[in-house]
């Protein structure tokens, strides 16, 4: 695991002076990639980053109002396997990466994107940018784009449209959630079965 030098310094400059929405979001993304990128934490540390109620409910659009506690509470647990799953797809890109922060585009006080050069061993870098949002105080990561895919943004597009038809529940959701995430694992177990016949 490996971090540059100049973003562990960068990091603590914005704990020791003023700071702009910018430079904390820059300094969460940091620490958050450092964790992502560990070999042995890294899909817990990934889902650890996630303001996972907070992005369940903007899965859901307006859908989220219309439910009860407790089955937002399901479906956040639901999405929070999900996001898990997905980050395994990409865990290769992650894994002992160098990744270092490059700017970051503050779309208001509490909410902005910085973006990341992440360069896995032996491969091309490449660019990734996290949406960070600060509530009650504390900044969390709330989406991630990945080869030009905003991962939560995706899931809403098909989500939210769910709940809206005629008869369907959040159980329907949560269905759906759970079919994609037996899809995620049955191509994960395809490449780890080609990549081992290659071996």
């Amino acid at each position: 695991m490996r971090m540059r030098a100049l973003l562990a310094g960068a990091a603590l400059t914005v704990f020791a002076l003023p700071a702009f929405p910018g430079q904390e979001a820059e300094a969460l993304t940091a620490a958050a990639a450092t964790r992502i990128s560990d070999p042995v934490r890294g899909a817990a540390a990934f889902s650890e980053s996630i303001d996972v109620p907070a992005v369940a409910r903007f899965t859901l659009g307006k859908n989220a109002r219309r439910i009860s506690d407790d089955d937002s509470q399901r479906f956040a647990a639901a999405f929070d396997g999900f996001i898990a799953s997905t980050f395994r797809k990409y865990r290769d890109d992650f894994t002992n990466a160098e990744v270092e922060v490059i700017g970051s585009v503050d779309r208001s006080a509490a909410d902005s994107i910085p973006e990341t050069r992440v360069t896995p061993p032996g491969k091309d870098e490449m660019t990734v940018r996290w949406r960070v949002m600060k509530r009650d105080g504390e900044w969390r990561v709330v989406d991630i784009e990945v080869l030009g895919l905003w991962l939560v943004i995706e899931q809403r597009a098909q989500i939210a449209a769910i709940p809206g038809k005629p008869r369907a529940t959040i159980d329907d959701a949560i269905g759906a959630l759970s079919s994609w995430l037996d899809r995620l694992r049955m191509d994960q177990a395809k490449a780890t079965f080609s990549q081992s016949g290659r071996t």
